[in-house]
């Protein structure tokens, strides 16, 4: 799994660039002092392409059939609000938005190129004028998902698409506010985002919704989700600065388990605002800093970003892939309507086991860098690290852990589509026999003999201090941050023997440990 710190260090001494594998092909400005917001795609009979792009005052429909000059065709009026979120089924376009009174829009876009028909629907039966405004909407196998509207809990409405331009109230999840959701068969994937969780909800029965589990993500802060292609992994985007894209394998929903996180390698504190799966395992990640990236997530265990491009400086809002083109259009709020043509490449990928030299034990916490890249990794409790990068070459690794000799290794071959596998051993860093010469005589040690912990009291009011533990081979064998008068040190996982106590450096004592 990536390490949060590792990556942001790594990656402020990478240069900004224009972009990788994302080659832009128009550009199309904002209107004056309208911003953008959500998108999505609609293909018409005579197989035009057409994007759907929400603005601040409406909807806008660009016709991208020739995606270097983008036509606008129409625009659609709406209560004037900065989220404006769209979806299609069978011909007809769902339009959301968080402005008091907005409704839903439906718009008819069978006649395209050279009519439209629209009208603004705020709910049936016992719904009826209560769904006044939305966070997101979904529209998915004949039915309509309205997510954190006005109505009871703000959950989700569902409504049944048998007559697309009169949806009809079927049912209601209730349990918590839904930001947003992703629908796939049977199952509706929940974005709880004032929960900090995603829920997994049966929905088998549209009427009678049924919770099936929730996760916490790793930004506690969920804004969407994406299912991959086999349904295993559930790909999560939180909406806090410095929180990462997580991954998470859900065929177990008893045992959800996150696989591994990922950053933007250029702005990595300007997280992903959603998150789209295309084909079997790549993910299409619009995010805030003017960010558009591609992550190879082949390996869920080991995410690999192949692809970015920067647009600006503000929320690239969404980005959609679907088209048959095989084109990514996006909306950056403030900058404008962006298409690129991608270049889908597999990561070359990078692995192995970090080990001490003398002992051979795996070592946790070991960094492991791939140098002039934004990747890098910190091993678990098993030695294990995997990184990577979006092209293959020759590469340096720098592997380091304190206590231990930073270790460079040059010329590794990577391959695009292939994992080397380069397992490392780090050599015990030597402790001078001067060094334990020196003493802190404001530091007390006790007891000397030890029998599963220690204390360690200092003079005065210690701010955070780091405990070392030296062997008599001059190792560190320990360490640990402490603050305050009195700590309390467990040292269940050393060897039996005579250690010395370092405090900030300085020799404060010795102790024996005994079985």
């Amino acid at each position: 799994m990536k390490n949060t710190i590792v990556i942001i260090l790594l990656t402020l001494s990478c240069p900004l660039s224009a972009q990788l594998n994302l080659e832009l092909l128009a550009h199309v400005p904002n209107d004056s002092n309208i911003t953008l917001a959500g998108c999505w795609h609609y293909v018409d009979s005579s197989a035009n392409e057409y994007a759907l792009v929400g603005t601040k005052a409406g909807l806008s429909i660009f016709d991208v059939s020739v995606p270097t000059q983008p036509l606008r065709r129409f625009q659609i009026p709406g209560v004037i609000s900065n989220w404006r979120e769209v979806k299609t089924w069978g011909g007809f376009a769902y339009i959301g938005s968080e402005g008091g009174g907005s409704g839903i829009t439906i718009v008819d876009l069978r006649q395209l190129p050279d009519t439209i028909y629209w009208k603004v629907w705020y709910g049936d039966d016992s719904l009826t004028n209560k769904i006044q405004k939305s966070h997101t909407v979904g529209a998915e196998d004949g039915y309509l998902y309205v997510f954190g509207s006005t109505a009871p809990n703000n959950g989700a409405i569902i409504c049944s698409l048998d007559d697309p331009w009169n949806p009809t109230f079927v049912g209601q999840y209730q349990g918590n506010y839904l930001h947003d959701g992703f629908i796939r068969g049977d199952t509706l994937w929940g974005s709880e985002i004032y929960q900090g969780q995603f829920s997994v909800i049966d929905i088998s029965d549209k009427s009678q919704p049924v919770l099936l589990a929730t996760q916490p993500t790793p930004g506690a802060f969920n804004h969407n989700t994406g299912l991959s292609k086999n349904s295993h992994y559930l790909f999560t985007a939180d909406e806090k600065t410095f929180t990462p894209l997580g991954a998470f394998d859900v065929t177990d929903l008893d045992n959800i388990t996150l696989t591994d996180i990922y950053y933007p390698s250029q702005k990595p504190a300007s997280m992903v605002h959603n998150v789209r799966v295309f084909g079997d395992d790549f993910l299409i990640c619009p995010s805030y800093g003017g960010q558009l990236t591609i992550v190879d997530a082949s390996d869920p265990y080991n995410l690999i970003e192949t692809a970015w491009a920067v647009v600006g400086t503000s929320l690239v809002w969404d980005a959609d892939p679907y088209l048959p083109s095989g084109i990514i259009f996006a909306g950056a709020k403030n900058e404008g309507f962006f298409i690129f043509k991608p270049t889908y490449v597999r990561a070359a990928r990078l692995q192995g086991t970090v080990t001490d030299a003398a002992t051979g034990a795996s070592l946790n916490h070991a960094k492991i860098f791939l140098i002039n890249t934004p990747n890098a990794d910190t091993t678990g409790m098993n030695g294990k690290y995997a990184t990577g990068a979006a092209s293959g070459g020759s590469y340096s690794i720098r592997a380091e852990k304190e206590g231990y000799d930073t270790l460079i290794i040059n010329n590794v071959l990577l391959t695009n589509n292939t994992v080397q596998t380069v397992d490392i051993a780090l050599q015990p860093s030597a402790v001078g026999t001067g060094d334990l010469q020196k003493t802190d005589n404001k530091v007390n040690v006790y007891p000397t003999l030890v029998k599963g912990s220690f204390w360690v009291a200092f003079a005065e009011e210690q701010p955070m201090t780091r405990i070392e533990l030296i062997d008599v081979n001059g190792k560190v064998v320990y360490q640990s941050t402490v603050s305050g008068k009195q700590n309390q040190i467990f040292t269940g996982q050393l060897l039996p023997g005579m250690y010395w106590v370092k405090t900030a450096g300085v020799v404060a004592g010795q102790i024996t440990v005994i079985d």
